[in-house]
């Protein structure tokens, strides 16, 4: 039976990542993934779902030498972010730091990011797809698994990466907390004649607010993430494209030009998650596992790439022999991702609730808390925890 210091449970974004980090602090990693290896065809669509990475992790993505193996094409920098209230006279704009790097982040398909990371990962540990986790023994010591095919192995540590719906966190006895936000997010591509090339765009309004992502600046094509109510997504997901078309011109306020809806529509639902801790004996979470936001920051990528930076930091070959000194670490880097998770995600379910609706309280607060943001220092350390891990 082959033994590894850390076995991974999930080959997605983050699984992926974690096993590339893990791998180069010369650990022995194991990466199992339930579905086939990502592979990204040229030629065919783009995958609907979008993520915007921040600057300081695409250098971490740099730095593990995933990024030179994005497909360049697929890939789309971002120097802007507009905010603006279609409700009243409320915006704020943020800017990159030009005397550090001239972007914010980048723009790109979840599957280009996952591509990448397995041809990184095919250089620094053993991969097996097309299996997962039937069965574990997580004894305080290590834990011995055993796959689907019949496959068994022993690790010192086992990273459950494998998004909200987590087999490894159920075996693990860890249990959620999960709040529905009553809505979908409505995702597809538009091409904007007019709209700022390098830019993310936030639009808020009654219901809900639009995300406009650059996902294509030559092309002027964008990336829309809708907040709907679950009553309403169904009307957009169906009606014809004239009619969509210009419901997202209305969602927008602006006027961006000619809007053409380039691709297909699909919706998924919206709610706030929360493992009620992150670890127990050798198991340990990461990513949508451990978490869930709201996506009108985009941050839910963000946050699991900090799972990983954190779990980097924290564990090492000799930790892992030694179980109190991994019990130790593993408190550290909860009560760390903890922290950080619930101050991103309370101030997303904050403003969720303040732009929804038009409480007559509401919106004085929003007017006046947009413009006098935009002109503080503030709004600097704001930009940090839009584009932190």
């Amino acid at each position: 039976m082959k033994k590894y210091d850390v076995i991974i449970s999930g080959g997605g974004m983050i699984g992926s990542i974690a096993a590339v980090a893990l791998s180069q602090k010369d650990l022995s990693v194991l990466l199992i993934e339930a579905n086939k290896p990502a592979v990204i065809d040229e030629s065919k669509p783009r995958d609907l779902r979008v993520s915007a990475i921040s600057a300081d992790n695409i250098n971490f993505l740099k730095t593990l030498g995933i990024f030179n193996k994005l497909i360049p094409s697929r890939i789309q920098a971002y120097d802007k972010m507009q905010v603006w209230d279609n409700r009243s006279s409320g915006e704020i704009e943020f800017t990159a730091d030009y005397s550090k790097q001239d972007y914010l982040g980048y723009l790109l398909e979840n599957i280009n990011l996952i591509q990448a990371a397995w041809k990184t990962v095919a250089a620094n540990c053993d991969t097996l797809a097309q299996t997962q986790i039937k069965t574990l023994e997580n004894d305080g010591a290590q834990i011995r698994v055993e796959l689907t095919t019949g496959e068994t192995f022993k690790s010192r540590l086992l990273v459950a990466a494998e998004g909200r719906k987590s087999r490894i966190r159920d075996l693990a006895e860890i249990k959620t907390k999960e709040k529905s936000y009553h809505q979908h997010g409505l995702v597809a591509y538009l091409s904007i004649d007019k709209a700022p090339t390098k830019t993310a765009l936030q639009a808020f309004n009654q219901g809900g607010p639009i995300g406009i992502l650059p996902i294509d600046a030559k092309e002027n094509i964008f990336s829309i993430v809708w907040s709907l109510a679950d009553d309403k997504v169904d009307e957009f997901l169906n009606c014809n494209e004239a009619q969509f078309e210009q419901a997202i011109s209305q969602a927008i306020g602006k006027d961006f030009g000619r809007i053409k809806l380039t691709s297909k529509r699909a919706a998924f639902p919206l709610s706030q998650l929360y493992a009620q801790k992150y670890f127990n004996n050798r198991i340990v979470l990461c990513g949508d596992t451990a978490h869930g936001v709201h996506p009108l920051a985009g941050q839910g990528v963000n946050l699991g790439i900090g799972d990983i930076q954190q779990l980097v930091d924290t564990i090492d070959s000799q930790l892992l022999k030694d179980d109190e000194l991994l019990h130790r670490a593993l408190k550290k880097y909860q009560r760390r991702r903890l922290s950080k998770v619930q101050e991103t995600s309370e101030m997303m379910s904050f403003l969720h609730h303040l732009f929804k609706d038009d409480n007559h309280i509401k919106k004085p607060v929003r007017n006046f808390g947009m413009n006098i943001l935009n002109k503080l220092p503030i709004k600097q350390w704001l930009m940090q925890q839009a584009g932190s891990r």
